[in-house]
């Protein structure tokens, strides 16, 4: 009877003694995921780019005061990522615990690692679900880590991107409505526009859409609040980043269409770009020859996710390129991950296909780990020709007019020098703003400098826009005035002459060269 029980899939026994071995691999890929958070966290934690400091600006005001703002002075609804804001104040607090005091960058390590650790998890298990094993999820981590887009933008939402696109992956491939809700909803509150992606893995998931409305359900009543929420306080249901960065176009010629190429071709290091690329490329022809494939009704249930993934992850990009954004490199994360998962993922597949059955040695155990060492190769690769010592003083790409000491330093001296004043801030305002917690004012931070760039945004645009647009700022508080200006940061490149008597700083930056930034009253 043991033995007859033991053969039999289906016995309780067998079933109990499967869900352990799933729940202990969990948890090896747990831990594994969080060591690879922290060292990843280690190599850049004095290196984030300046809009990260915009993102840690929030968290700064909202775990000590619970104020959402850039200052501690104004209200402000330019915070992208809600969801991301959020997490990293919960990550904040709960460090305080131990620390004793608040500080948001010690967040953005624990949030970090957390993140790092639920997707090798989530990875694992969409592994098992696509029949593979679980050893997928190394490489996972480190195509995620190894890429430059998200490796150049940690503090922004980029993890967290990664993480959720990989947890709704795995929830698509086991078929499961309500977790995959809460997943979408979660995802739409990182980033909006991810509602695209989750749509395409929604429709293309035949498990999810056997009781439709269940996922859709669930994922509204995640998302819903929030939106209500900033609607009804904050004046518009979306960031209003969304004005500001429309309004921008294009860095010259660069634009989010060809941005990616140039970066690839002219920009960064070749072969450090290819790490995000080139799996992208290869994800676009995975995902085609699984649309073949389905079309010809050939396909398994479970492998339908992957095609829904990659078709997300080009209609993401096709999105933004109608809606005529600048080359921000971490635009490009959402298609850069979702075709490098549905790349990665399907080419597992494809070997257990060609190389046979899946429980021989040779897929089973050879593949899996000659794959992870390789890919967990080239992303230390990754690092190492990025010719930097560690850890980082700044990003592979990085693209601001000076290093992050350079914008600590004057935030620091500035919020010593002013007091309760207020002062314009230089072009780049995140580090500044967050050293100083003062009054540094600009378009992010004081919504009287925002008003005119949305009047502007609905002036630019045709009429199904300027309709949606005017029903989102229909609560718009439009009798905010700009704050007063006391002071004003000027930034001059090169060693520019500093008027007399006034305070000044010399900054550098690989892409600017010298700079200098002085401190004048506004009369």
């Amino acid at each position: 009877m043991a033995t007859v029980e033991a053969l039999d899939p289906s016995s309780p026994t067998v079933a109990a003694v499967g869900r352990r071995r799933r729940r202990s691999e969990d948890l090896c890929w747990g831990l594994v995921g969080a060591v690879v958070g922290g060292l990843v966290m280690w190599v850049a934690h004095a290196g984030f780019i300046d809009d990260a400091y915009i993102t840690l600006s929030y968290v700064q005001n909202l775990s000590s005061d619970l104020h959402w703002g850039i200052i501690p002075t104004e209200t402000a609804n330019t915070a992208t990522s809600p969801l991301n804001v959020l997490l990293l104040t919960l990550a904040t607090w709960l460090a305080a615990l131990v620390t004793g005091e608040l500080r948001p960058t010690v967040g953005l390590n624990v949030l970090t690692v957390v993140l790092s650790a639920a997707m090798a998890v989530w990875a694992a298990r969409t592994a098992r679900g696509l029949g593979i094993p679980s050893m997928w999820s190394l490489p996972v981590l480190a195509l995620v880590f190894a890429n430059p887009f998200v490796n150049s933008s940690l503090g922004l939402e980029v993890v967290l991107t990664a993480a959720l696109l990989t947890g709704l992956t795995a929830e698509a491939v086991r078929g499961r409505r309500v977790v995959f809700g809460v997943l979408a909803g979660l995802l739409v509150l990182t980033r909006l526009d991810l509602g695209v992606v989750v749509a395409a893995v929604y429709l293309l998931s035949p498990a999810l859409r056997r009781r439709p409305w269940v996922s859709p359900l669930v994922g509204l009543a995640v998302a819903l609040p929030w939106f209500v929420f900033s609607w009804w306080t904050l004046g518009s249901a979306i960031p209003t980043t969304f004005v500001i960065k429309t309004l921008q176009r294009s860095f010259g010629e660069f634009t989010f269409a060809n941005g990616w190429w140039m970066s690839w071709t002219n920009g960064y290091e070749t072969l450090v770009m290819s790490l995000a690329i080139v799996p992208a490329l290869l994800g676009v022809v995975v995902t085609v020859a699984v649309l073949v494939v389905g079309a010809r009704r050939r396909l398994p249930t479970h492998l339908w996710p992957l095609a829904g993934l990659g078709i997300g992850g080009l209609a993401h990009f096709g999105a933004y390129c109608l809606l005529q954004v600048p080359p921000y490199h971490w635009y490009y994360v959402p298609t850069t991950v979702a075709l490098g998962l549905v790349a990665l993922l399907g080419s597992g597949v494809l070997l257990r296909q060609v190389l046979g059955d899946r429980r021989s040695r040779l897929p089973g155990t050879a593949v899996p780990v000659g794959t992870a060492a390789l890919l967990t190769g080239l992303a230390l690769l990754a690092v190492a020709v990025a010719g930097r010592d560690l850890p980082w003083d700044r990003p592979i790409i990085y693209g601001n007019w000076a290093l992050p000491p350079d914008y600590l330093e004057i935030g620091a001296d500035v919020s010593d020098l002013v007091g309760d004043a207020t002062v314009a801030s230089t072009p780049e305002i995140g580090a500044v703003a967050y050293a100083c917690n003062c009054s540094m004012v600009d378009p992010f931070a004081d919504p009287g400098r925002t008003l005119p760039l949305i009047d502007e945004r609905l002036a630019q645009a045709g009429p199904v826009t300027r309709f949606i647009l005017e029903a989102n700022f229909t609560r718009l508080d439009r009798d905010q005035r700009p704050r007063p200006l006391d002071y004003r940061l000027v930034w001059q490149p090169g060693v520019a002459e500093v008027p007399p008597g006034l305070p000044s700083w010399r900054t550098s930056a690989p892409n600017y060269g010298p700079g200098t930034v002085w401190l004048e009253p506004v009369s």
